[in-house]
């Protein structure tokens, strides 16, 4: 894999403990010299990354100092947890996004600045989704992250800050956590196999969405950061959609389990999108990024390492 990222100065990335931050840090190359954050410092991190704790929203720590690339995840990025917890994840996901701003306005000013943010700033729609498609998020998460774009271009705008922005579809891949679908999806296999269960039940399985695999997602961000125009949002996506059955079908086919699947309405969310599906033009011809990893594939080293895990 080519590089995508040349180096001009030290790195932050923040929400560097997270599924994404780990995967992001080893295709960054960090060492010494750059600095990873997160709610706190005990994350695993390449040997030479100054960890540290910083707890958004609030001042950043005071070793933090200037850098010519600051790549801000952190976020309250369960969706579920965020409809739990809604004052929370606007603090987390808007106010937090706030502080780094902030952060980079004072200390580092000449820094390029990616904030990650969501496809789920979208709504529903039958049409593949560009990025110029209406924002009409239907869930507090969807809200939080279009209100964390909405003043990153205020502060764009107020400061000159170089800023780029990215709205990842759904992405899955080893160390994801059991709140997302698929890696819970593998754990209940895995289990149904041990204990002789023919059934695992589930919520709905229709909504049709746009998935990636881990690596690609972060080569998307490495090229936005190296490549993208100031200002410009992009979408990191395939084109293609799979309703939530067919990756589950896929899963048990990929694991050799099969067992049948019972919907259970308690188990449905109470603002399901039926469809987002991505348009990725964009990305594609400004950045030059395509994905390259199957989802057969993809869920084939999912469950694979799950399955060495439960």
């Amino acid at each position: 894999m080519a590089d995508a990222f040349t180096r001009k100065g030290p790195v932050l990335v923040t929400g560097a403990g997270g599924f994404v931050g780990r995967h992001l840090m080893r295709r960054l190359k960090m060492g010494p010299g750059d600095a990873a954050s997160d709610i706190n410092d005990d994350f695993a991190a390449p040997e030479g990354v100054m960890k540290l704790k910083w707890e958004l929203p609030g001042p950043p720590p005071s070793k933090l100092g200037d850098f010519s690339h600051i790549v801000h995840l952190s976020a309250m990025s369960s969706e579920s947890r965020s409809n739990e917890a809604i004052h929370r994840a606007y603090e987390v996901n808007l106010m937090g996004t706030v502080s780094v701003l902030e952060f980079a306005a004072s200390v580092s000013p000449k820094a390029r600045l990616l904030l990650v943010s969501s496809s789920e700033v979208y709504g529903s729609s039958q049409d593949p989704l560009k990025e110029d498609s209406p924002v009409n998020p239907m869930n507090p998460y969807g809200a939080t992250k279009a209100a964390a774009e909405i003043a990153a271009r205020q502060f764009a705008a107020g400061s000159g800050l170089d800023i780029v922005m990215a709205r990842p579809f759904p992405h899955f891949g080893p160390g994801q956590s059991l709140s997302f679908a698929l890696p819970s999806f593998c754990r209940r296999l895995i289990l149904a196999r041990r204990n002789g269960e023919r059934c695992i039940r589930t919520g709905n399985l229709s909504p049709v969405r746009d998935y990636l695999y881990i690596s690609d997602v972060i080569e998307a961000y490495s090229l936005i950061l190296e490549r993208g125009r100031t200002g410009d949002v992009y979408n990191v996506c395939t084109g293609n959609g799979s309703s939530m059955k067919e990756m589950l079908t896929s899963l048990m086919e990929v694991s050799g389990i099969r067992v049948d699947v019972e919907t259970d309405p308690d188990l449905y969310r109470s603002a399901d999108v039926s469809r987002q599906v991505g348009d990725p033009e964009k990305i594609r011809t400004d950045v030059g990024w395509i994905p390259r990893v199957s989802r057969t594939r993809g869920l084939k080293n999912l469950f694979s390492w799950w399955e060495a895990r439960v």
